[in-house]
């Protein structure tokens, strides 16, 4: 699900696609994509209601990752989900995405 709220055009975010497979910048793959969230909101006096894409965001990540945005990356069963924000994605089409930094490197739940 792609959720728009403010976003900007052009965004690398907005051509991610759920279900995309999501890689390294080491080639390695880091999971499935499971949400995008394009951003451009400032949280610092908002309270995140429990249908929001954000809520589950861990609290301490929630005002970077509403601002910058951020893909929601399904690892396994048996790891954490891990964040990519906007800025650490080098490139993304339909079917994949690239990111610029190290798996290890990502905010994770």
């Amino acid at each position: 699900m792609q959720v728009t709220p403010i976003g900007q055009p052009g965004n690398l975010l907005a051509q991610v696609q759920e279900g995309a497979t999501v890689y390294d910048r080491e080639n390695e793959k880091v999971g499935i994509v499971k949400q995008v969230y394009l951003g451009g909101e400032d949280l610092s006096e908002a309270t995140v209601s429990g249908d929001s894409v954000l809520y589950d965001v861990p609290a301490a990540l929630r005002s970077r990752l509403a601002a910058d945005g951020f893909i929601e990356i399904g690892t396994s069963f048996l790891s954490a989900n891990r964040y990519a924000t906007g800025p650490q994605v080098a490139s993304a089409d339909a079917d994949n995405v690239i990111l610029n930094v190290a798996h290890s490197e990502l905010a994770k739940k």
